[in-house]
């Protein structure tokens, strides 16, 4: 059964992920977008990927202090090779490389497995709350530009009914995972045992104890994801005059497409071409040109660190 949900996971992402390469490469001009990458500047790309992989390394580092006062003493070797192996098992199935990464640091350092999920729920709660914050200083940044098409694609879109169906499917949602929590408590002890751990994880983040070094590591990973893109735009003549203000809304166009369950989250492409298109007025190749370069340098930026991080923690938990 669960090989069954498996193949239609991936077989759904997976149609996804070829609708989003159609419409990419409808109107896509291969020959053009070579001779923009062949004068593209090679410097500022290897820049974008190592600023990428120090991401990962400082991601690795909050992760380690989030375990720190639950009592686990880890190694940040192995909190980095987990957390780019994890990476790396996410180009096939998306979101199945957080399961992979908790599952082999909760081997190499003998931390309870459900505590490890509960952390990198955590983590993620902790993202969204850091996007809503890039894109608010990206409006603010951007304002001129980026308000309107907020308002026109999203703020406008949200009237009464739809907010209030939005409250109650939340409410829904809430009573209903307390009522499952309460249901199962009373006769399944390893779900007991499952959920404290996962709630312990949650609760990793109120009981830092450096929290102001939680705060700075946190802003580290979105300042390394901005250079990132910064550098990646620095490397093209055309895109080079969105500047940093520029790049901390492409920065949110990727992100977006980040979200979208598509194989490698393939879909950054077309979110960062539909952005610099509608908003910035660029020209769809070079729209495009940008965003395909994005995309397959983090591709290959993971498929190198992460290979050698998966071999690394292969060896160790003789998986």
């Amino acid at each position: 059964m669960q090989n069954k949900k498996g193949i239609i996971k991936f077989l759904l992402f997976g149609a996804v992920g070829a609708i989003i390469v159609y419409f990419i490469s409808k109107s896509f001009n291969f020959n053009e977008f070579l001779v923009k990458v062949k004068n593209a500047n090679l410097g500022f790309i290897i820049a974008s990927l190592l600023v990428g992989v120090l991401a990962v390394f400082v991601r690795a580092l909050r992760w380690q202090l989030m375990l720190k006062p639950l009592g686990y003493k880890t190694k940040i070797s192995n909190a980095y090779h987990s957390t780019m192996s994890g990476y790396l098992v996410n180009l096939g199935i998306p979101r199945s490389g957080e399961i992979y990464r908790c599952a082999v640091f909760s081997k190499s350092d003998q931390v309870p497995l459900n505590t490890l999920v509960g952390t990198v729920f955590s983590e993620r709660i902790i993202d969204l709350l850091m996007l809503a914050i890039v894109i608010f200083l990206s409006v603010i940044v951007q304002f001129d530009k980026l308000y309107s098409y907020i308002d026109e694609v999203l703020l406008s879109k949200l009237n009464g009914p739809i907010l209030i169906t939005l409250g109650l499917v939340m409410l829904v949602g809430i009573i209903g995972l307390f009522v499952f929590i309460k249901k199962f408590s009373k006769s399944q002890n390893k779900i007991i045992v499952f959920i404290n751990g996962f709630i312990n994880g949650i609760k990793s983040v109120f009981t830092l104890e450096q929290p102001i070094l939680f705060l700075f590591y946190t802003a580290s990973i979105w300042v390394c994801y901005l250079f990132m893109t910064y550098f990646a735009i620095m490397a093209f003549d055309f895109s080079a005059v969105l500047g940093i203000g520029g790049a901390l809304s492409t920065l949110v166009f990727s992100t977006l497409g980040v979200i979208v369950p598509a194989p490698a989250g393939i879909a950054t492409i077309s979110s960062i071409q539909i952005g610099l298109t509608q908003i910035y007025g660029f020209t769809e190749i070079n729209a495009s040109t940008l965003g395909v370069v994005m995309f397959f340098s983090n591709i290959l930026m993971i498929i190198l660190s992460g290979s050698i991080s998966f071999i690394i923690m292969a060896i160790k938990t003789k998986v």
